[in-house]
């Protein structure tokens, strides 16, 4: 962000310090501790990651013989220096406040300040539930006109799982799906060898938006095998839990949501305020995940972008 005037700098900075403490503050409230992380990563040991990247988002730093990169990802960083460590029983609720970084298409940095929290090694649903309701809350804030997205991401990979594609197809499928490019979806389509309910199946996927209890009706009216069964049954038990905090006006649910970085496997939500066409919040559940540096665990989490919350929020 760019300022004409030094005071008007001064006091978009003042106001987001007192943002990013009060936001600190709920999270400590809750018992999370305090993470400092390095802003450098060695791009072997997270290329896992970065394979899910757009190369042009990498930024690459040459230091002797290793290659590293300016973070972009916080999750994966934190649960790359932890995982290895591990003991069995542990549970850890984190909090960080640092930047990621990503490369512009014109080559510049853009620098993102980001605050989150991860939760490791509680028991799913009860992990699941504290994390969202947490996200709910900060967002109801700062503008109780709030949206937040939500699905369970074991619907979809449950539903391409029965379709037997390769890789280059699922990234293919993954797109037109995020794009709800429904035309393009049936073209896709008709050039695979699928049985008719698992085609339908896919093509009344962008309709599976709304109200979780008719979209679920909805949903086991076509194919749906144990995985997807699952998805739906997790999103159930949120929704109960959203309407007893009193936020089921906020909570959209659209078992075609997809994240840009495809390392979840379970819930996944968008966070949004009126009039904002980029998320405040994003997070979800990436068990799997954490099994690529070791150890498979329990473990959610949610990052807020800091900038858009002050700009959208009204903060």
């Amino acid at each position: 962000m760019e300022y004409f005037r030094i005071e008007d700098e001064l006091k978009y900075h003042g106001k987001r310090y007192q943002l990013e403490k009060e936001i600190e503050d709920m999270f400590m409230h809750e018992g999370y501790t305090h993470l400092e992380l390095s802003a450098f990563e060695n791009l072997d040991q997270l290329r896992s990651l970065y394979n899910k990247l757009k190369k042009e988002h990498i930024v690459k730093v040459y230091g002797g013989s290793d290659i590293l990169v300016l973070r972009t990802d916080h999750t994966a960083s934190i649960i790359k220096n932890l995982i290895p460590r591990w003991e069995p029983g542990l549970k850890l609720k984190l909090f960080y406040n640092s930047d990621v970084f990503r490369s512009s298409p014109n080559g510049e940095i853009k620098e993102i300040k980001q605050l989150g929290i991860e939760y490791l090694g509680e028991a799913a649903l009860k992990a699941d539930k504290e994390v969202f309701g947490l996200a709910l809350q900060i967002l109801n804030r700062y503008d109780q006109g709030f949206i937040i997205e939500v699905s369970n991401s074991k619907f979809i990979r449950g539903l391409i799982e029965a379709m037997a594609l390769s890789e280059e197809e699922i990234e293919r499928l993954k797109d037109l799906i995020d794009r709800k490019n429904r035309f393009e979806l049936v073209e896709f389509s008709e050039g695979l060898d699928l049985p008719e309910e698992i085609r339908n199946s896919l093509l009344n996927l962008l309709d599976l938006q709304g109200d979780l209890t008719a979209l679920v009706k909805q949903a086991e009216q076509n194919y749906l095998n144990p995985t997807m069964a699952e998805a739906l049954a997790e999103l159930m038990e949120l929704k109960a839990f959203t309407d007893k905090l009193g936020y089921s006006q906020h909570v959209y649910f659209d078992l075609s949501l997809l994240m840009e970085l495809d390392y979840y496997d379970g819930l996944i939500f968008k966070g949004y305020y009126p009039n904002s066409f980029k998320e405040i919040v994003c997070g979800g559940r990436y068990d799997s995940f954490t099994e690529e540096f070791g150890q498979k665990i329990s473990a959610v989490g949610f990052s807020l972008d800091a900038d858009e919350l002050m700009e959208k929020g009204g903060a």
